[in-house]
């Protein structure tokens, strides 16, 4: 890592991070990654509110996480940055030791 930071490139990756934060939206991540998705069907199928749906969709949008695409009256959407999910799963690798107590096995300096 840099000795120096670009603070307003660290400012928004605490954004994502903060998107992170919230399990609702993690889910939601993994469910658009290969399914375009009306906002009935995530309610659906995550057995949430539209409302809550709605909501957590926006979040992702303003941070460019996801997409839609405008049908007629409805609208569907998907994941419109795949590599997030990466690193959502080295996030999840790093808990998986943390919680077991296991040392990590990546070295990337």
């Amino acid at each position: 890592m840099k000795n120096s930071f670009d603070d307003e490139l660290l400012a928004e990756t605490t954004k994502i991070y903060k998107v992170f934060s919230n399990p609702t939206r993690v889910k939601l991540l993994y469910l658009l990654e290969s399914n375009e998705m009306t906002v009935n069907e995530i309610a659906e199928k995550l057995d949430l509110a539209q409302s809550v749906v709605s909501h957590q969709l926006a979040i992702l949008r303003e941070h460019q996480l996801i997409s839609f695409n405008k049908k007629g009256k409805y609208v569907s959407y998907t994941l419109n940055d795949p590599h997030i999910l990466s690193i959502i799963e080295l996030t999840f690798d790093h808990v998986s030791h943390v919680i077991k107590h296991e040392p990590h096995h990546y070295n990337f300096r």
